[in-house]
């Protein structure tokens, strides 16, 4: 007997936050273009665009969360259907045994009807050795499935982290560019949205670290664009590229510049190519220095 399951629905998600966000991203952008001098910097033009892929990032979001939420709990609602259909199981079961026992009774009484009771218990005993071997198969199959959507979660989960790092990267590099022209109100509105996108990462358990210039590298927590450890006592010129960690694990040290023997302006383009494409380390201590600070 099929069991109808009460038909559920999913919480809904309050939208307009989303939906503000991502207009207050795209007024930016506009603000942006209107307010920039003509024709538009390579700077202004990828500062709205960051503005726009942004905000319409912020604009999907409620969609899939509720889109993830009404699966979740259809699978919920089937499981718990299959749940109530294996205890009527469990019930045939019992019977199955209880018929068992009144075979035996009969078998004491008469020797031809303890004969027939026998082969009964026998094909009885087959179908349940039967069927306790399907369900051994489907649980195997259900740990499987679970298994798999797990790695997949996982292999998501990480992924989710290399895509925050490699944008928090560039946002990071275009802080610093802006930073370096001069400009007050460029500076003014890259540092505001910058904040505001390390403010959403930190929310998911992204955190981020930043040298001071003048301290001392320390290995375990800072590297060099080159990959080499400088000599010890080496003072650090400036932050590359943040360090990260996630949720307390660590993803990435610290990229440091160091004194170099060629010129600042020849070391500067390979040190901020290396601080784009610098794979994450999962060997990297949880911390900054001993004193991080947090950008």
């Amino acid at each position: 007997m099929l069991i109808r399951m009460p038909e559920l629905e999913a919480p809904r998600i309050t939208k307009w936050p989303f939906l503000a966000a991502d207009a207050l991203l795209v007024a930016l952008g506009g603000f942006l273009i209107l307010t920039a001098t003509w024709p538009l910097s390579q700077w202004v033009i990828l500062g709205v665009v960051a503005c726009f892929v942004v905000g319409c990032l912020i604009g999907i979001i409620p969609f899939v969360r509720e889109h993830t939420a009404a699966v979740k709990l259809w699978e919920q609602a089937n499981l718990a259907a299959a749940a109530q259909q294996l205890s009527q199981v469990y019930g045939v079961a019992t019977q199955i045994q209880q018929a068992t026992a009144q075979w035996q009774t009969i078998q004491e009484n008469a020797t031809k009807a303890a004969t027939s009771s026998t082969a009964a218990v026998e094909k009885v005993t087959a179908e349940a050795r039967a069927f306790t071997e399907f369900l051994g198969r489907a649980n195997d199959q259900e740990k499987a499935a679970l298994k798999l959507e797990l790695d997949k979660l996982r292999r998501g989960g990480t992924e989710h982290v290399h895509v925050m790092v490699h944008m928090l990267d560039h946002i990071h590099a275009l802080y610093q560019a802006a930073r370096r022209s001069g400009v007050p109100e460029v500076v003014t509105q890259l540092t505001q949205f910058r904040n505001a996108c390390l403010d959403a990462a930190r929310r998911v358990g992204l955190m981020s670290y930043e040298a001071q210039p003048g301290d001392e590298f320390d290995p375990q927590a800072h590297q060099a664009p080159n990959g080499k450890t400088p000599p010890l006592g080496t003072r650090i010129e400036g932050t590359v590229a943040c360090g990260y960690t996630y949720q307390g694990q660590p993803v990435r040290r610290i990229l440091v510049a160091v004194p170099q023997k060629e010129s600042p302006l020849e070391a500067a383009p390979s040190t901020l190519e290396s601080a784009l494409e610098l794979p994450l380390d999962d060997s990297a201590p949880a911390t900054g220095p001993r004193a991080p600070t947090s950008a």
